[in-house]
C-alpha cells in the first residue's frame, strides 16, 4: 500500500471513529446538489432545529453510515455499515473499502466490529479470503464513533452565525448547523479528538451538521489537513431502525 492509499485510510479512520479529525481546516463551503445537500426555499418554517434536538428519542436505535473521504478532489476510502447509537457506546460493523480511482496496488479493503469494550479488524484481499481478527482494548485514545448530536449541540451553541438555514439532504429536510470549533469545547464532548489536538497544538476545525426533524444527524462534512494532504470528509446517516446485534467474532 503506497502513500495515497495509507493517507486515504488514516483520514477516513479519523472522520468515522473519532468525530471531527484534528487538522487545519479551512471556512466549510456552502454544500451543493452534487454532495447531497441542496438548499430548500419550500422548508416548513416552522421547523426549530434547537428543539429537535431536545426532544430527539433517548431510545438505542441504530442507522446506515457511510463516510466517503476525498484526497483533493478524489475519492479515496469509503467506509460502510450499520452502527447502534444511544447505547453506553456505539456498536456496530463497518467495511473499509478503497475507491477504483487508486491504483490496482494500492486497493484493499477491511473489516471492523466495534464493541463497547473492544474492537476487532482484519484485512480482506481481492478474492473475499480474510486476515486473521486482531483484538484491540479501548481506552481513552482508542477509536470509537463520534456522537454527531453531540456535535451538532456545540454548533447550536455557537449562536446564529452557525445556522445557515434549512436545505435537503437525498430528498430529506434537514437543517445545516456551520462553524468552527475548538480544541476545549471537545474536551467532553470527544476525547480522543479533543488529546489529539492538543498534542499537534491543534487549535480548531470546521465541520458541518444536518439535523433532520427527528433530532437525528443526517450528514455529516469536515475538512481538514493529514500528512500535508488536504481531506474532506462526508457521512451520511439513513434508514434509522432499531438496535441490530453485534457481538465479538469467533
Amino acid at each position: 500500500m503506497r502513500h495515497l492509499a495509507t493517507v486515504a485510510a488514516g483520514i477516513a479512520a479519523v472522520v468515522l471513529l473519532t468525530g471531527c479529525g484534528a487538522g487545519d481546516a479551512g471556512k466549510a463551503p456552502a454544500p451543493t446538489p452534487k454532495s447531497g445537500a441542496s438548499a430548500t426555499p419550500g422548508f416548513d418554517s416552522s421547523f426549530e432545529v434547537e428543539a429537535a434536538l431536545k426532544n430527539a428519542d433517548p431510545a438505542p436505535y441504530s442507522a446506515e453510515i457511510t463516510a466517503e473521504t476525498y484526497v483533493g478532489s478524489t475519492l479515496t476510502v469509503v467506509m460502510a455499515g450499520r452502527m447502534n447509537f444511544n447505547g453506553s457506546a456505539p456498536t456496530g460493523k463497518l467495511t473499509l473499502t478503497t475507491s477504483d480511482s487508486l491504483p490496482e496496488d494500492q486497493a484493499f479493503k477491511a473489516e471492523t466490529i466495534l464493541l463497547e469494550d473492544a474492537t476487532y479488524s482484519r484485512t480482506l484481499d481481492a478474492d473475499g479470503v480474510s486476515g486473521e481478527w486482531q483484538r484491540m482494548g479501548l481506552d481513552s485514545s482508542s477509536a470509537g464513533v463520534a456522537d454527531y448530536g453531540a456535535y451538532a449541540q456545540l454548533l447550536l451553541d455557537l449562536g446564529p452565525k452557525a445556522r445557515k438555514g434549512p436545505e435537503e439532504v437525498d430528498g430529506t429536510p434537514a437543517y445545516r448547523l456551520s462553524g468552527n470549533l475548538t480544541k476545549d469545547q471537545l474536551r467532553t464532548v470527544d476525547r480522543p479528538v479533543y488529546d489529539r489536538m492538543r498534542a499537534t497544538s491543534t487549535k480548531e476545525f470546521a465541520c458541518d451538521v444536518w439535523v433532520n426533524e427527528s433530532g437525528r444527524v443526517v450528514r455529516f462534512e469536515q475538512w481538514l489537513k493529514v500528512s500535508g494532504n488536504s481531506a474532506h470528509n462526508v457521512v451520511t446517516l439513513k434508514n434509522f431502525s432499531d438496535p441490530v446485534p453485534v457481538s465479538a467474532p469467533e
